[in-house]
């Protein structure tokens, strides 16, 4: 008799690692990619995790570009990274 809850703990663990693994599969790269275009890393990880199509599906729709642009270290406006020289100040990196 014991055996019968041995084997239906087994598949209740393993169920549940399953389905962490499929929640962290969705979680890690939509808090990376939100990171990476300035918006709320940790919200949409959890969002996702606890969604998982449905928190891809709001990301993708309020998805925000790239940012590649930098803070000049001298007057502090906002310059593509690209540029040798800030086109406010002059500053020249």
């Amino acid at each position: 008799m014991t055996s019968g809850v041995g084997v239906s703990f087994i598949s209740f663990l393993f169920l549940a690692v399953v389905m962490i693994a499929i929640s962290l599969s969705f979680a890690i790269p939509i808090g990376i990619s939100a990171s990476h275009r300035g918006m709320n890393a940790i919200g949409w990880a959890v969002i996702a995790f606890f969604t998982w199509v449905v928190g891809l599906v709001l990301f993708l729709l309020n998805i925000q570009p790239i940012i590649t642009d930098v803070n000049c270290p001298s007057c502090g406006n906002r310059i593509p990274k690209e540029h040798v020289f800030c086109p406010f100040c002059g500053y020249r990196d």
